[in-house]
């Protein structure tokens, strides 16, 4: 069952790994267990295993609290009021009262809410206010007056029209102004249990979802055209350049305009970025439910518009909250063996993913101004990287992913990020690190997995120095977990193609023995990997497999195989040792 809890995540980490074991297949295929979004996934076609939910969490600020409505205010008469509110003043308190109400975190009110249909309430009434800005936009009776002669006339007097037009963008603005507050009062009832957000779906998701996805476009398009014509740089430079051809008795209007337009330009920023972050939130509380992954990743729209949104330009200034939003929900729907497959072929989805993967390079990190900001940039790869995690499990994704460089080169950077200056301001910096090597190890291991001819392309990669960029993981990484995930990593490369590979790399070998001659440490958490012991041992029974005697690299593997069996016969002497001198003094005790 996917993790519920998208609005109560109260660490910036992500989820680790659960733990279990593997089976290996004939043909040396390891991977661990990964979680699904639902139930248990099916077995892949080269080894058995098992899915659990596994999705990734991060923690979204709330907006300016409301002030907390009276005791006497129930959700009952909440949405009784919402269901009456029609006139603009009725609808205003009614909202405003909703978004007082329910704006707090507790599940079991926010089930209560949805009990009493406050969903659909608020769904109606927004379908309300979308058709009444319509509407005002002239979709509708004013289309029917264009040709009438008293349309033909007020079109005559240039005064009354300049008053029409900055009343219609002022009711425009406060329709806008109503929809988001409408918006956030629908996600706010969201945050209640999986069960009740499944019950909710089936009652207006079906309407709900295109709708959001609409508005999800509209209001990206308008930061989009802002961003393209340059207004949010140029727009004040503009507005001196006219006045400066205005008369000095039309002063004190231009600056009335001017002050208009500031004040309009800002309501039409504070929606916008509202409606961004609020409708990708709600669509991320659907995804909550590992039932609804499947019909979520089919709506027409709905992976286009998360792609347009993560990868929006930064100049547009589309909040990182929806950005985030939209990487958390393409993780979560990757969670289903239905939807893998689809995802990744979906045009341009991976590179997007990949792109935010990518980052932090090092000027990204040293033009960062603070934590906070340098957090943001981590949290969206730690989550990037659990989406391609996830992608990776399914067996018909590991050879397009093994052969997108970018994606092989971007899991390799965040397999080795262990430290940052940013370290030590306590925020977590150190815990998302670590949950990014995890997610990478583990995407690694996934595609390492792939056909025979692939396993050898990625030993070519990085000039020949792959194997060994793995093997300095394995020795090196603080993590237990992303030693075995590597060393799991290295089993899954191991072919007749790649064994002479492995042979020439002496430092890639000597990882591979010290593993394999360790006294097998034990697996601790929740890991999904097999020990590194474990899997460095298979793995030398592998290259001794993969090449023949009678060949030359044979007798290059052969004193590694006797130092190996050296070793393991002294480590078992030295436990025998042990226990021989341990007996006496069990016995004495009694």
């Amino acid at each position: 069952m996917i993790n519920n809890k998208f609005m109560q995540a109260t660490i910036p980490a992500l989820s680790l790994d659960s733990s279990t074991g593997g089976s290996h297949h004939p043909q040396h295929i390891y991977r661990g267990n990964v979680r699904t979004a639902a139930n248990e996934m099916p077995p892949a076609p080269v080894l058995k295993e098992t899915r659990f939910s596994k999705v990734v969490e991060f923690d979204i600020p709330n907006p300016c609290k409301r002030q907390r409505a009276s005791a006497e205010i129930t959700a009952q008469n909440v949405t009784l009021a919402i269901q009456y509110g029609v006139l603009e003043k009725d609808r205003k308190e009614a909202m405003y009262n909703a978004c007082a109400a329910f704006d707090h975190g507790v599940q079991a009110a926010h089930d209560d809410e949805i009990r009493v249909g406050a969903d659909t309430a608020i769904f109606k009434h927004l379908t309300f206010l979308l058709f009444k800005r319509n509407m005002l936009d002239g979709y509708g009776i004013a289309d029917n007056l264009n040709d009438t002669e008293d349309c033909k006339e007020n079109e005559k007097q240039d005064s009354s029209s300049k008053v029409s037009e900055d009343t219609d963008q002022n009711h425009d603005n406060a329709i806008t102004e109503e929809i988001t507050s409408t918006l956030e009062g629908l996600e706010m009832v969201l945050r209640c249990s999986a069960n009740c957000v499944s019950i909710s779906y089936h009652r207006i998701g079906q309407e709900a979802l295109p709708i959001i996805l609409s508005l999800l476009q509209q209001h990206l398009g308008q930061k989009l055209e802002t961003y393209k014509n340059g207004v949010s740089k140029n727009c004040s430079n503009m507005i001196g350049h006219m006045n400066s051809f205005q008369s000095t008795s039309t002063a004190s209007t231009t600056m009335s305009d001017k002050e208009n337009l500031s004040c309009s330009n800002s309501v039409s920023r504070h929606c916008n970025d509202s409606i961004l972050k609020t409708g990708t939130k709600i669509i991320g509380h659907f995804a909550r439910v590992g039932q609804l992954t499947e019909e979520l990743a089919s709506t027409k729209y709905l992976l286009t518009t998360l792609k347009q949104i993560i990868s929006a330009p930064k100049d547009a200034c589309v909040p990182i909250e929806s950005r985030m939003n939209c990487l958390w929900i393409i993780a979560n729907l990757a969670c289903s063996a239905d939807n893998m497959i689809k995802m990744a072929n979906h045009p341009g989805l991976i590179d997007t993913i990949v792109n935010v993967a990518s980052h932090p390079t090092q000027k990204d990190e040293d033009d960062c101004q603070n934590v906070m900001e340098y957090l943001q940039i981590i949290r969206s790869r730690s989550i990037a990287v659990r989406a391609i995690h996830n992608l990776s499990w399914a067996q018909e994704n590991k050879i397009p992913l093994a052969e997108h460089l970018d994606l092989t080169e971007a899991l390799l950077n965040t397999a080795s990020h262990r430290n940052s200056d940013w370290t030590g301001h306590g925020k977590g910096v150190s815990t998302i690190l670590l949950q990014s090597r995890r997610h990478a190890a583990a995407a690694l291991r996934n595609i390492a997995a792939a056909p025979r001819r692939y396993k050898r392309r990625l030993c070519r990669l990085r000039d020949g120095g792959f194997l060994e960029t793995l093997a300095e993981f394995a020795m090196a990484d603080p993590d237990r977990e992303v030693r075995d995930k590597i060393h799991a990593t290295l089993y899954n490369l191991v072919s007749a193609d790649t064994a002479k590979q492995f042979i020439e790399k002496k430092a890639v070998l000597d990882v591979i023995i010290n593993a394999a001659t360790s006294m097998g440490e034990h697996s601790e958490g929740d890991s999904d990997c097999t020990t590194s012991h474990t899997l460095a041992v298979q793995t030398l029974r592998s290259l001794e497999k993969a090449i023949p005697e009678d060949e030359d690299d044979y007798d290059a593997l052969r004193p590694v195989l006797s130092r190996f069996d050296s070793q393991i016969a002294m480590n078992k002497s030295q436990t025998n040792l042990g226990m021989g001198m341990s007996s006496p003094l069990g016995r004495s005790g009694l």
